[in-house]
């Protein structure tokens, strides 16, 4: 997903998204950004075993006792 900033408003900024629908987000999470500059979102899938990190940490946890 790309975004761009419209404004940098005090402690906001207004970003408008592909729809160009607009969202106020803080400023921070732009920080050294200025209008006009994209903002490039990308979600990347990380799939974790958690019935073995489970069973890792209950048999730890017999074997301390």
């Amino acid at each position: 997903m790309r975004f761009v900033i419209d404004r940098i408003e005090e402690d906001t900024a207004v970003i408008e998204l592909e729809n160009g629908q607009m969202l106020t987000i803080p400023a921070v999470l732009v920080d050294n950004a200025k209008e006009g500059d994209a903002i490039i979102l990308t979600v990347e899938e990380k799939r974790v075993d958690t019935h073995s990190i489970f069973e890792a940490l209950k048999n730890k946890s017999k074997n301390n006792t």
